[in-house]
């Protein structure tokens, strides 16, 4: 490079405003010593501010006065050049800002962690390939050691894949099952070999695996949500592992989910793709139904297991249950935690809604009220209706239960698991164990049946994704039924009842997607939905109905956490407009710019005018 060099630098920020490259004049001191990826400190506004640098060259693009960079903050070019590449597509494609994404791709910096580590980049040869696929693994357990059969799989693959030396990202739910999948590949592959990405460790720990990542040298990443974001080769292979799981999706701006960000970091750098599950996700069986997903065949083995159409312990879960327990613990899922479900109002019967943000009330296995939407204790609650304070509870949840199996078998051993206790064995000895879906511990050699107690209420769920998620939550605990075992499902609907007892997954999750075609309703077309002040969503309102490729399907009273009263717009509109959509809501919110942002009336912070949300699953 010659006496002159230019760097182009990006900020970790939501802001539209900031949603650019940002040009500043490389000073002589720095010159050759400015790379990609690196961080850096640069006068921004009047103020000291990091930021990535993006690019650098020897012309300038801006021809006013530059400021200089003020100096490099670490020379570990932690951003690499095909995860920005990612992170604008995913910005062009979800209508967010680069900054936002930054923060999910890159760890917070830890010095100590940084100074200690010799980092000596290795260059990383890539191999193309274009495998994509959809794989529903059979729902049993190991007779071994109880895992559920997917563990085994997923090793099986991310191993064939090292041993070519290709490397190979797993994304997973939460921390249960990446413990897992973790113990089974230590059986075979080196400790060193296997990178996690826990988002429950210690922050110093998840900054010296992503710098472990970023040396080119082959191996597993096996993380949460933020490991698709992986900068260990453009090339690694791609597992994701039951992408319907709520967990995949992000809670926070810009609310993105694994799956797409795994299906456009395929299309960039064509890296294979592998969908595994034990049921299916609409999105993805509309994807094998169009010939984007190769379907890949799995032996015919399915569970064993009895559906009836009534409600709670009847005869048939009895018996059921009775006649596994001969053999082994039993597993009973139910639909939520705590002493009941739902609270009411004992005087006039309404439904007992928060005091604080409306949403609806629950009694926790402590005997509190509490929350569902806030998570706020409410101690001195009073009906909205009537102003009584007496409650009546609504149906058993899973601390009731208990009680109630505890009465049925007297003799047995019941436990209730919770969501805030670790991995744990059960013992392979007559014992039921009560939980809500997702938090299933493993049974040694695995339960000898599996009682689905509460399928009514799970599909009566007010969201269009109910069947799809009943499904989903039944099949993953009767992964852990050991071969030979019995299961029953309670409440079970003639919709979804098939795929239960004849294992005809694909077959019921088209139906339920050719419902939804018919409608208009995702996946069959994308959704937006935009959530501020009347004022602000009426603009946009009147914005967007310039466009022909929205379809605004209303605008109602949005009840936010904060406690705050705001309207929600949702529109649907094509896949091949998904570009076009983004930039005129990207356009849209940049004449907003930051003079109308909000005080939080909870927090008593600023907050954006307007919340976009791409493809939200909670829309409908």
């Amino acid at each position: 490079m010659g006496s002159e060099a230019f760097a182009r630098v990006v900020f970790e920020s939501p802001l539209p405003a900031l949603n650019r490259e940002f040009e500043y004049v490389v000073p002589a001191e720095l010159l050759g010593l400015i790379r990609f990826g690196q961080r850096v400190k640069v006068q921004f506004a009047g103020q000291a501010k990091e930021g990535f640098v993006v690019g650098v060259s020897d012309k300038a693009q801006f021809t006013g006065k530059l400021a200089p960079i003020g100096s490099i903050v670490s020379e570990i070019p932690v951003l690499t050049e095909n995860i920005y590449e990612l992170l604008k597509a995913i910005s062009e494609r979800q209508c967010c800002s680069v900054g936002e994404l930054l923060g999910n791709a890159i760890p917070k910096r830890a010095v100590r962690v940084e100074k200690k580590y010799d980092f000596q980049r290795k260059l990383h040869d890539p191999k193309k390939s274009e495998m994509r696929s959809a794989e529903l693994v059979p729902a049993v357990a190991n007779e071994n050691n109880g895992l559920p059969k997917f563990v085994e799989r997923i090793c099986s693959i991310a191993t064939d894949y090292l041993a070519n030396d290709q490397s190979v990202i797993v994304c997973v739910p939460d921390f249960r099952d990446l413990t897992r999948i973790h113990e089974q590949l230590l059986e075979s592959l080196p400790a060193d070999q296997i990178l996690l990405m826990d988002s429950n460790a210690l922050a110093s720990e998840r900054y010296l695996s992503f710098l472990e990542q970023l040396t080119g040298r082959s191996g597993v990443v096996l993380g949460t949500r933020n490991a698709i974001y992986s900068p260990i080769a453009s090339d690694a292979a791609i597992v994701v592992w039951d992408d319907g799981d709520q967990s995949h999706q992000d809670q926070q701006a810009p609310y993105l989910t694994t799956r797409e960000i795994a299906l456009l970091r395929q299309s960039l750098f064509e890296a294979p793709l592998h969908f595994l599950s034990h049921s299916r996700s609409a999105e993805i069986q509309r994807l094998v139904n169009i010939g984007y997903l190769s379907e890949v065949e799995t032996n015919s083995w399915r569970p064993k297991v009895s559906v009836s159409d009534s409600s709670g312990l009847d005869g048939m879960s009895y018996k059921l249950i009775k006649r596994a327990l001969e053999n082994g613990p039993v597993l009973v899922q139910v639909a939520a935690p705590g002493n009941a479900r739902s609270l009411y109002c004992a005087e006039c019967s309404a439904r007992s809604m928060c005091n604080n943000c409306n949403g609806p009330l629950w009694l926790n296995s402590k005997g509190q009220i509490v929350c569902r939407w806030c998570g706020q204790l409410n101690l001195d609650f009073h009906c909205s209706k009537c102003r009584s304070a007496k409650l009546r509870q609504g149906s058993a949840g899973a601390t009731r239960w208990a009680e109630q199996l505890g009465k049925s078998f007297p003799g047995i051993p019941v436990r209730e698991v919770t969501a805030t206790q670790l991995n744990q064995t059960i013992a392979n000895k007559p014992a039921i164990v009560v939980c809500t879906p997702g938090i299933e511990p493993v049974a040694s050699g695995g339960y000898s049946g599996v009682a689905l107690l509460d399928c009514a209420a799970q599909l009566n769920v007010d969201s269009l994704r109910a069947p799809e998620d009943a499904l989903r939550s039944w099949f993953n605990a009767l992964g852990f039924m050991r071969p030979g075992g019995e299961a029953v499902a309670v409440g079970v609907t003639p919709e979804v009842s098939a795929a239960l007892t004849l294992g005809e997954i694909a077959k019921t999750v088209s139906v339920m997607l050719m419902e939804r075609e018919q409608l208009g309703f995702p996946p069959a077309k994308r959704f937006l939905s935009a959530t501020g002040s009347r004022e602000v969503i009426d603009a946009l309102n009147e914005f967007l109905d310039k466009d022909h490729a929205f379809n605004v399907l209303g605008i109602s009273q949005a009840n936010t956490v904060s406690g705050d009263i705001d309207c929600r717009l949702v529109a649907s509109f094509k896949y091949a407009d998904g570009s076009h959509v983004a930039e005129v809501v990207r356009g849209f919110l940049g004449q907003l710019g930051s003079k109308q942002l909000r005080t939080n009336s909870k927090s008593g912070k600023n907050i954006r005018p307007l919340s976009v949300k791409f493809d939200d699953p909670r829309v409908i």
